[in-house]
Order: structure tokens, then C-alpha cells, then sequence
């Protein structure tokens, strides 16, 4: 008798009280290869991803915490689901139908990544799923009209699928009952050599866009819309972030400290026909490609992490510990940085997509 495939397992438990006495759970899903991710349903947030080296070795390649208290006072959005808007919003105010929105403000005049108790910051519904070939974690949260000043109702679903190959699968699902704005991304911090091994510079890069978005000393793009050509933002082909990541002499590595910025991703990327952007930690082996619909992608370099955070097992995270490639809609080639990239209307509900492979290089 042929024996049933292998699946991916799940497991539930407990990880913790919130500040309110409320309890948050976590998840763990196994592919029979052995790779793991872990799953909070506060925030949505990704607390670990183990995957192979190329001698075997599995590590824990996302930066986090033991605790959810420690996520609930994290400043740093680690692994977290971002929105209603990630990014920053100046003033924490715009126009929408001829009415100025006034936006909770969580940063230097202005609003960061959806507000003081944004999308990161809420307790979700969560309930799993399990078919043949992928485990499911869905995650639901109803955010109401006016939460940290944006307008509408809005019903967010986020599902959370690891398949027997090894791929981490991200759907973004929204509705509302009134026109509003969102842009939402995953933050996960990544270091392929594993979260407790130092700093990136030794990971290689490669981003398939020909063009990014500059940005004002305020770190907002400028509206100007540029070649990578003879840049340091060129990622065009693989290198590696030690060749620039210092580079003082680009305005745009000097105001962001290092990489912090949006690139505009080419057609073939946005339909998922070759990947998006892809890293590489040549020591360790482990690669990550990422395929995604959306129509740019900061890559961050984890340029204001300071060492006042310790993370999993007491690590102490230092400046450029990780990187994140954060896929996102606000803005495109057509428009650039345009309001318009952004809205949801109750006529047009949003959908996305975003895959993470993990495999040996």
C-alpha cells in the first residue's frame, strides 16, 4: 500500500500575555525536509524561519524575540505585517476626494509604517489549514473607520503558506466599505548566515529593477525617477553590500545610513515571471529568491538598529544585522510616487501575492 504523502505539520501554543491580559499564540509549521517557520498571530508576525546549509545545518535566518511582551515593545517592526501604510507619510496627512485626512503621528513629523498601533500591533484572529501539499496559517483582522485616522472599514486577511518545497507563500487580502488608502509589505529582517552571525556586508544582492526612486534628506522620495546605471543602487547583477554600503560619497547611502530605498521593479518581475530580488550568503549556502506582484521593493539595511535590543537567545542586534526586501505598491513607474498606487475602493477589493524560496545556491 503506497503510504500517504508527507505534509507540512503545524503546532500551536502559547506565547505569552499582551500589556491588556490577552494572549497571543504561536505557530510552527514543518516541511518533512525539515524547515521551520514560526508564526505569532500578533502582528502577523514572522518570529523565526529555520532552513539547511549546505553542510546540513539548520539556522534561524530572521531577526526577533522570545517573548510577545518583547514584540509588543518592539520599535524596530521585526518580521511584522506592515499597514494600513507602510512607509512614511509626511506630516501624517493626505487628500482623498477633496478631504485632508489627518493621520496618527508615530515618528518625526510625520506617520511610520500605519501609525502607533497599527496593523503590527494588533491581536489577529487566527485558524490553520493543512492540504497536501502546504500548511496554512490565516490570519484575519477587521480595522475599524478612523483607526490611526484612516478613513473606511477595512477587513484584512493575511495567509501565511509553507509548501513541501520549501517555499513561504504570503497572500494579502483586503476590503472596505469606503474608499481609503493601504500599502502593505512583511518586514522580515533576514541574515542568511543566521540572526545571531554579525552583519550582511558578506551577502550578495541582486534586485531586478532598472530604475529607483532618490530621496530628500527628509527620506522622502523626491518624485525624480532614476537610472540605477552607474549607481550605487545598481543591483542589476549580484554584488555584494560591502562594495557600497559605506559609500559617503552617494547622497542617497549617506542619508539613509546605508540602503533605504524604493526600487521600481521590472515588468517581467511584477508578473512573477522571474523573481524580484534574490540574496545570497555564499558560506552558508542559503539563498532567498523572492517572487512578487507588487510594483517596487525597498531593500533596508538595517541602518538604525543601535544594540539596544536583544533579541532570541539574548543576542544583542547591532547595526546592520540584517536586510529587508520589502515588496510594495505605493509607488510605480507610471506614477511614481502617486496617492492614486494606493487606493482601495469598496467596488475593488486588494489582492497580492509574495513567495520566498529557500534553497542552496
Amino acid at each position: 500500500m503506497t503510504p500517504p504523502p508527507a505534509m507540512v505539520s503545524i503546532h500551536e501554543e502559547s506565547f505569552g500575555q499582551l500589556s491588556n491580559g490577552t494572549s497571543a499564540s504561536l505557530y510552527t509549521l514543518t516541511t518533512p525536509q525539515g524547515m521551520q517557520v514560526k508564526i505569532t498571530n500578533f502582528g502577523g508576525i514572522i518570529v523565526s524561519i529555520l532552513t539547511l546549509d549546505k553542510t546540513q545545518r539548520l539556522a534561524d535566518v530572521v531577526l526577533g524575540y522570545d517573548r510577545v511582551s518583547d514584540y509588543e515593545a518592539d520599535s524596530y517592526y521585526l518580521g511584522a505585517v506592515i499597514g494600513r501604510y507602510a512607509g512614511r507619510i509626511d506630516k501624517g496627512q493626505f487628500e482623498l476626494n477633496g478631504h485632508l485626512y489627518q493621520l496618527a503621528l508615530n515618528a518625526p513629523d510625520s506617520q511610520l509604517h500605519g501609525g502607533k498601533k497599527a496593523l503590527n500591533k494588533q491581536l489577529w484572529h487566527a485558524c490553520t489549514a493543512q492540504e497536501e501539499n502546504k500548511s496554512s496559517i490565516i490570519l484575519s483582522y477587521s480595522s475599524p473607520d478612523g483607526e490611526e485616522g484612516f478613513p473606511g472599514e477595512v477587513n484584512f486577511t493575511v495567509k501565511y503558506h509553507l509548501t513541501v518545497d520549501n517555499e513561504l507563500i504570503v497572500e494579502y487580502f483586503a476590503e472596505t466599505n469606503k474608499t481609503t488608502i493601504i500599502n502593505l509589505t512583511q518586514h522580515s529582517y533576514f541574515n542568511l548566515a543566521g540572526h545571531d552571525s554579525g552583519n550582511i556586508h558578506q551577502h550578495k544582492v541582486s534586485i531586478n529593477a532598472d530604475y529607483f526612486l532618490p530621496m530628500s534628506e527628509k527620506a522622502y522620495p523626491t518624485g525624480e525617477i532614476k537610472s540605477v546605471t552607474n549607481t550605487a543602487h545598481d543591483f542589476s547583477k549580484a554584488k555584494f553590500l560591502a562594495k557600497e554600503i559605506d559609500n559617503n560619497d552617494d547622497d542617497q547611502i549617506r542619508i539613509g545610513l546605508g540602503f533605504d530605498n524604493y526600487w521600481l521593479l521590472n515588468e517581467n518581475a511584477i508578473a512573477m515571471n522571474e523573481y524580484a530580488a534574490q540574496a545570497i550568503d555564499e558560506n552558508s549556502g542559503r539563498r532567498l529568491t523572492i517572487f512578487t506582484d507588487q510594483p517596487s521593493m525597498i531593500l533596508y539595511t538595517a541602518n538604525y538598529i543601535d544594540g539596544s535590543h536583544y533579541g532570541k537567545n539574548n543576542v544583542q542586534y547591532q547595526r546592520r544585522a540584517a536586510l529587508c526586501l520589502e515588496p510594495q505598491r505605493a509607488n510605480n513607474k507610471e506614477k511614481g510616487v502617486n496617492i492614486e498606487n494606493c487606493l482601495l475602493t469598496p467596488e475593488q477589493p486588494f489582492y497580492s501575492q509574495t513567495r520566498y524560496v529557500f534553497d542552496l545556491a
